[in-house]
This record gives C-alpha cells, structure tokens and sequence, in this order.
C-alpha cells in the first residue's frame, strides 16, 4: 500500500464520484506504465468474468483457494458463510476452472510464480479485494459489542506495529485466543462469536501440517489487512487510569511477566503454568490479576503448539504464552517509565 498527495479540489471532486473505483484505475495505469502482463490471460479472464457477472460468491470461494493452507477446509469456512450452499458455489467454481485449462486445486506456477499467488494478485487487481473489504467493514459496523471487540483481540494478536510497511503474518493458533476471548467477554463458549467473524468474511478456518507441526488455525483474510492495521491502534476497548501504573498488583503482574524474556512476554509450559502461577507476589491471587489486565484489554494468551522432533531441532511441549497487548505496550509503558521518573 502506498499513498499519494493530490490538489483539494482534485480529491472533493474524485470522492464525490462514488461510482468510480479509484484505487482500480490506479492500478491499471500503473501496469500500462509498466508495459508488462502479471497475469495469465485465462486466470484474467475468469476474474474478471466472475466480477462482471457479480460472482461474488464464488469469487469468495476462489480467494479461499489461493489463500488457505488446506483445501478441506474451503467447503468449512463456505458452509459458515453460506449454510446449505458450500457444495453448490464450490463444484461450480471447479467446473469453471476445469473448462479454463486451470487446476481445481490451484496447483501449478506459471513462469516462475505459484498460481496461488497469480490469482491474489488478480483479485486484487481487478478490485475484488475492495469489494470483500467494504463489505466487512459494513457488516462489521453492525455488529455487536462482543463482536467488534473479539475483532479488535484478533488485530492485537495480528499487527504488533500498525506503522510497519507490512506484516507478514496474518493467522494464529486459536486455543490463546479462545482462552483469552472467554475472559474478555466473560462467557465460556466463543465458538460463535468466532464464527460470526468467519461469516463476516474477516478471518477463516485453516489448518497447519508439517513434519514439526499439526494444528489448526484462525487465519485473517488478505483483503483484511487494512482493517486489522486500523482496529489495531482502536484505544476504546483499552481501559487503564493513572492510578494503574501505581498499583501493586499491575507492578508485580509486569515483573512476573519479565522473569525470563523482558517485558516481550512469558513463556510457561502448559502442565507448569501452575508452578509458573507460584512465583507472582501481588497481593491478589494471580488468575484474578489476570482476568482483569484481559478485560481491560492490557493482556492477551497466546499458544505455542507441540513441536515433534525433526532433523536437528528438537520436539517442544505446547506452552502458554502471556504478553502485553502491543496497543498497552505503545500507551502505558511509556506513562509507566514518566511515572517512575
């Protein structure tokens, strides 16, 4: 992403034209400039076909084929998303990419990129990914508190510096984020708050395998990116006064916290979390620090997986990891050294 200055007059006059996709045109005067193809025209045509056509269902359906790790999981975040319908869009959409000489499975690299790639990048292009991240923004906009706030979580976990070029990583393994989003909302089943974010089209279900890994996984959409980075600087569902940075409790919570690692956050394997408990000295039990530093949206879980061991690197039991949220990091710890000072 990338932004330009314009005259006054120039941008009233392009934002009152709302029929007009701007950020398309851009990008098509920047590739005539370039002169070069990015694409293969049969991968082109079809997106553009499906666009044309208002396909938008199974345009979704294509960018979760170029986007998930697993192909099983396609029809799951579909049946989510379009209950009774998944198989329906998704043999459609297999049919068609038959009939253009395209692999279902989007096997396949075409002069020397994935075709995974080739289709984000034409979905991106031909303004399908504006299209899903306006839709989610509005969808979103009318959701509730509980929803918009587990949305919020996911940007913390997902984007530790809203002012980076670019964060590579947009997925997370969902057992810190269940664990934490049960605290946060205080209910103990977030299934479904989950799956309304899938049914949104803000996140989708994935999973992970390797020879060192097997998990499933929470993974936000590409075309979401933007919303993440925005959510991720949202201080309304962060709760903290001045008298926080002087209570016992907070302090001890932060010197528990960088017992090993710094104030970055703690690692604690899963059977040893109570152990770990142990060693806080606050004047509170720890789990009730805890629960609160969650709902003020200071702290968030997260979960480091069971690694098997592979070649030289050697198996790891699952651990628990806690850390401030990057948003508490940005505002409170600088309030916290002033304090100190």
């Amino acid at each position: 992403m990338f932004s330009i200055r314009l005259p006054k007059e120039m941008l009233k006059r392009m934002r009152e034209r709302k029929d007009i996709n701007w950020a398309e045109i851009l990008r098509e005067a920047i590739r005539r400039t370039l002169n070069e193809p990015i694409l293969p025209v049969t991968i082109e045509n079809l997106i553009c076909s499906l666009r044309d056509s208002n396909e938008w269902e199974m345009l979704l359906c294509l960018c979760l084929k170029a986007e998930l790790l697993d192909p099983h999981y396609v029809i799951r975040n579909l049946e989510i998303i379009h209950p009774g319908r998944a198989t329906e869009i998704l043999d459609c959409l297999n049919s068609m990419l038959r009939e253009q000489g395209i692999d279902p499975n989007l096997s396949g690299s075409f002069e020397g990129k994935f075709l995974r790639d080739l289709v984000k990048e034409g979905l991106l292009m031909y303004g399908v990914y504006d299209k899903f991240e306006k839709e989610v923004r509005d969808k979103l906009s009318k959701e509730s508190w509980d929803v918009n706030k587990a949305a919020w979580l996911l940007s913390q976990y997902f984007i530790e510096d809203p002012y980076r070029g670019y964060e590579s990583v947009l997925w997370i393994e969902p057992h810190g984020l269940i664990r934490t989003l049960r605290v946060m909302l205080s209910r103990e089943d977030v299934t479904d708050i989950i799956n309304r974010l899938v049914k949104i089209g803000l996140v989708f279900w994935d999973y992970y395998s390797s020879k060192a890994y097997s998990h499933e996984m929470i993974r936000g959409a590409d075309y979401a990116r933007p919303i993440f980075v925005e959510l991720s600087t949202n201080k309304n569902y962060l709760s903290y006064s001045s008298d926080l940075l002087r209570d016992e409790n907070f302090l001890a919570f932060l010197k528990w916290l960088s017992e090993i690692y710094s104030l970055d956050f703690r690692a604690v394997v899963e059977y040893e979390e109570e152990e770990a408990k142990r060693e806080f000295k606050g004047s509170k039990p720890f789990d009730e620090v805890l629960k609160e530093l969650v709902r003020r949206g200071m702290v968030l879980i997260d979960y480091w997986p069971h690694r098997r061991r592979v070649g030289r690197r050697s198996s790891m039991p699952p651990h628990w990891v806690y850390k401030l949220t990057p948003i508490a990091k940005r505002e409170i710890l600088p309030r916290l050294l002033m304090e100190a000072l």
